[in-house]
């Protein structure tokens, strides 16, 4: 028997919205018009309290689960289950949905608050293609996916919600206002006085970055396609100020065969790599084709005039519209189920059939990462070695690139001390690992991220004490339940079997959804001599996670003696 460890080191952080900011009913109060066309628009419909969701059932065969929507008066739920030999029902697990996130002009994916206050993505979503359709959502088409437990972060949220209060209390609606206009309060109290940001006023680089805050995505997943600067909060971005101070894009090398990737929040980058772009970045911008105020797409002639504008002569007298040929619909390499348009203008479109049906590729990228925009900032090098490390991409190069870095600027704060341990527990050696976690909480004593990862790197190393006393102060920072998971194992190991047993009950009380606390938990008790609680356990681990192989073993071997 053993205790199963985590990997810690990526922990999420809580966030609150910044000041400033109000009720977007009160814009409306000066500009009806305005407001009532721009509620009709997408950005306006991109996050929502659920209100109704179609019944529905769907088999995903590569994981072997069934899941149903189901409505039970006014609320929604979203059902998992597996068969035994028997055809009986087996790991069922029920979510309500909360939320919803997506206008449905492409597709909806579901939201659940799971008793910690965490937001979960549900794994089943709705596409609009086809008249409508159920199917898994992006990145679950895989036979051991998330389920129903891959966390929304507060960067997630961003791009489809407006202002929270905070994470635990209410997340807003949509985008609104506020998110291109700036804080209105102050205008709000006295609109003659105080100004609110009229974008139309900026220079054009900073009318496309008001834009390219959430429509600037480099990739969805395998990569850190950007890196928030430091000391910038989730919500801090201020429309007028340039986007490379709130954060740093990242892409592929150039070679990688990565090149003509499209994803479903590709509109602002492959609007980029257009030669009509670049030879009119000093005047076009995303607004040249698109009014944020109106509803779903311009109309075929807005377009044709906006192409107009420049090519005078040659496309005078063309029939059609110009954008069924050098903005072509393309099926999403990431939500294989939504077609998009390519933002990238071309001059002739691709001889291939782009709205073919396609699997989701989750082959992992293994390589070097450059800047999207190469920043002016002194401290880019830092921030680009970083990137290299944090999805595992390039450690080799990065590891030395962000040791560098870190010797050279001396970055305040936890963070980047914590890519760089993390990024040498990937490669084996723990050794620098446990160094570099200590430098992280040296850095940032207040850190419970740091003092959790220090524990965790000293119980890998058998330094038990210490890891402890290091777990210890981070639960006094913050008691979440990983954090109490590891402080579980940690008192496990020193045959603190009683303070163990208290203090995973304490995390699965928590966080009742977290496979890993309940595998430990089993343990424990097991330990304790109490077969009956840690098998229950066990088996509640692999309700949570059906494919929680460490939980299915310890089942086995329990059942066995």
């Amino acid at each position: 028997m053993r205790w199963v460890l985590p990997v810690v080191f990526a922990a999420g952080r809580a966030f609150a919205a910044e000041p400033g900011y109000v009720d977007p009913q009160l814009c409306a109060r000066c500009h009806p018009e305005i407001a009532r066309s721009y509620a009709a628009s997408g950005m306006a419909r991109t996050f929502s309290k659920v209100v109704e969701v179609p019944e529905a059932a769907y088999y995903h065969p590569s994981s072997d689960r069934h899941y149903r929507v189901l409505r039970r008066g006014s609320e929604f739920f979203l059902r998992r289950h597996q068969t035994d030999t028997s055809a009986r029902e087996v790991n069922v697990l029920e979510k309500r949905i909360n939320w919803v996130i997506g206008s449905g002009n492409r597709a909806r994916t579901f939201v659940h608050r799971a008793s910690s206050g965490k937001l979960i993505e549900l794994p089943l979503s709705w596409y609009r293609e086809n008249g409508g359709a159920w199917a898994m959502s992006p990145g679950y088409d895989l036979p051991d996916h998330l389920d129903f437990r891959r966390e929304i972060s507060g960067s997630c949220l961003f791009c489809h919600s407006a202002y929270p209060a905070s994470w635990n209390e209410d997340l807003g609606a949509g985008i609104d206002c506020q998110r291109c206009h700036g804080p209105g309060e102050a205008h709000t109290a006295a609109p003659l006085k105080a100004n609110i940001v009229n974008p139309a006023r900026l220079t054009v680089a900073r009318q496309m970055d008001v834009c390219l805050q959430c429509h600037l995505e480099t990739a969805s997943s395998g990569i850190a396609d950007s890196i928030r600067r430091l000391g910038r909060g989730v919500f801090s971005y201020r429309p007028g100020e340039p986007l490379g101070d709130y954060k740093l894009h990242f892409d592929h090398a150039p070679g990688s065969g990565r090149e003509d990737k499209f994803e479903i929040n590709h509109a602002g980058y492959r609007l980029q790599q257009s030669t009509c772009f670049q030879a009119s970045r000093d005047r076009m911008t995303c607004t040249t084709c698109h009014d944020p105020h109106q509803p779903a797409a311009a109309t075929p002639e807005r377009y044709r005039a906006a192409c107009r504008s420049c090519h005078t002569s040659r496309h005078a007298s063309a029939g059609g519209d110009c954008v069924s040929c050098h903005m072509p619909k393309r099926r999403t390499e990431d939500a294989v189920y939504a077609v998009m348009t390519d933002h990238r203008i071309v001059r002739r479109p691709p001889a291939r059939d782009l709205l073919a049906p396609r699997a989701e590729d989750h082959r992992p990228y293994r390589g070097e990462l450059v800047f999207f925009t190469p920043p002016k900032h002194p401290d880019a090098p830092l921030y680009l070695a970083a990137a290299q490390v944090r999805e595992g991409n390039n450690l080799v190069r990065g590891i030395p690139m962000l040791e560098k870095a870190l010797r050279e600027l001396r970055p305040a704060g936890a963070a980047f001390y914590l890519d760089l341990a993390e990024a040498y527990r990937k490669t084996g050696d723990a050794e620098r690992a446990l160094k570099w976690c200590r430098e992280a909480v040296k850095r940032e004593p207040a850190s419970a991220e740091a003092w959790h990862a220090l524990g965790d790197a000293l119980l890998r190393a058998g330094q038990t004490a210490e890891a402890v006393r290091a777990l210890e102060r981070a639960r006094k920072l913050r008691p979440t339940a990983p954090v109490l998971n590891t402080l579980g194992i940690a008192y496990g190991a020193a045959e603190r079997l009683d303070d163990s047993l208290r203090t995973l009950k304490r995390a699965v009380q928590i966080d009742p959804d977290l496979p890993m606390a309940w595998l430990n938990l089993g343990v424990t008790l097991e330990q304790k001599n109490d077969r009956a609680g840690a098998e229950s356990a066990y088996r509640e681990a692999i309700r949570l996670q059906p494919d929680f192989t460490p939980a299915r073993r310890h089942l086995e071997a329990l059942r066995s003696r």
